[in-house]
Parts: structure tokens; C-alpha cells; sequence
């Protein structure tokens, strides 16, 4: 499970936090909202307060797995970078910073979609949301932290921001499998997304080793 949180060397110099990373984080968040209030009045958001309940349900439901896409393609970027012909890794891995910050974007928006789904509910708030959602803003805040370790001098700083970033890789590499298997082995309506959901976070694992077996064959190849 080592490359679920593999923080191999950089291919290029990090980006520099500006005006690109802002995009990719406000396109994040324009894209989660608009998915999800998309979502939410297909799904008839003004038939009553259980039509209502039941359509931000299906809106957080939909922004999850839009979140999952986003994840992919920066949990990707590092080992593509490796594998791909050269002039297409490279400006992969250039992108992978702000690839990044558009998925903690639509992380977030999820997140909210799911309080205020438990939270307009006549069971309110269930505390097992509460702490899912406190731990994953935790998470988020590690992982931008660690996408910012470029930038810092101090090598043992370097160092912690960079096992952090590790951790929230790995963590919600875990949410996304943990939530397919769940309704895959449990009886729930069939739906094709989890298994292909599966599918896809296995084969990134394998493309996350085959990249990192490449980048210290290289590395050893001088």
C-alpha cells in the first residue's frame, strides 16, 4: 500500500501558488456547485420538504462521484508523468498542483452538500456525518499544506508537509474504495458506477507503482 501515499521526487519544479492554481480551485467550486444544484432540481428539489431532502441527497451523491474524477486525475498526474512520452508527462505533472486544488474544491462542496443534507433533515445532523466531514476538512488541509511543500525551506518542514500530503492520499484513496465495496457487498439497488468505481481506484494503484518502479529505474540509471 506504500504507493497510495508515494511522494516520488519531482519530475519538474513545483508551481508557484498564483493565478493558475486560484483557477483550477474556483473552476473546482463552480463545477461541484453546478453539479450539484444541477442535480438537485432534475432530481424535483421543489416537490415538498421530502422531494427536497431526497434531491440534495441524489446532489451530494452526484458531486461524490464528480469528486472521485477529479481525485483520479491528480492522484494520476505524478506517475503519467513518468510513464507518458515526455512533452505529455511533463506538462501532466505541471498541471498536477492545480489538479489538486480543484479536487479539494469539489471535496469541499460535497462536504457541504452532505451537512445540509443531514442537516434538513427531520433527523437533523447524524453525528457519524459530523465527524466524517470534520476529519475529511482535516485531511483537505493537510493535503493543501503538503501541495505547498515546494515552497518551504526548511527541510524538516519539507519533510512533514510532504508525509501529510501522503496521509490525505491515501485516506481518501480509501474513502472512495471503502464506499464502492461497501455497496457492492451489501444488497443494495444495482449501479454500475461502484464496481467501475473500483475498477478505476485499483488500476490507478497499479499506475501509481508501475510510475514509481519507473521514476527509481531512472533515478538508479543516473
Amino acid at each position: 500500500m506504500a504507493a497510495l501515499g508515494q511522494h516520488a521526487p519531482q519530475i519538474v519544479p513545483a508551481l508557484p501558488g498564483g493565478r493558475r492554481t486560484t483557477t483550477y480551485a474556483l473552476a473546482g467550486i463552480v463545477a461541484g456547485l453546478a453539479v450539484a444544484v444541477g442535480a438537485f432540481v432534475v432530481h424535483g428539489g421543489g416537490d415538498g420538504s421530502l422531494g427536497q431532502d431526497n434531491a440534495l441527497r441524489y446532489a451530494t451523491l452526484m458531486v461524490f462521484r464528480m469528486s472521485l474524477v477529479a481525485y483520479l486525475l491528480f492522484y494520476l498526474a505524478r506517475p503519467l508523468g513518468e510513464l507518458l512520452p515526455q512533452n505529455t508527462g511533463l506538462w501532466i505533472c505541471r498541471e498536477r498542483r492545480g489538479l489538486a486544488f480543484a479536487f479539494v474544491a469539489i471535496y469541499a462542496v460535497f462536504l457541504g452538500c452532505a451537512l445540509a443534507a443531514d442537516g434538513l433533515s427531520p433527523m437533523h445532523t447524524a453525528l457519524p456525518t459530523l465527524v466524517f466531514a470534520g476529519l475529511s476538512a482535516m485531511v483537505l488541509a493537510a493535503l493543501v499544506a503538503g501541495e505547498r511543500s515546494g515552497s518551504v525551506e526548511d527541510g524538516h518542514w519539507r519533510g512533514a508537509l510532504r508525509a501529510m500530503e501522503c496521509v490525505g492520499v491515501a485516506y481518501f484513496w480509501i474513502v472512495y474504495a471503502a464506499d464502492a465495496f461497501d455497496h457492492i457487498s451489501h444488497p443494495h439497488r444495482p449501479d454500475w458506477y461502484f464496481g467501475a468505481a473500483l475498477i478505476a481506484l485499483a488500476l490507478a494503484l497499479v499506475l501509481r507503482f508501475a510510475g514509481s518502479f519507473r521514476e527509481r529505474l531512472r533515478r538508479a540509471q543516473g
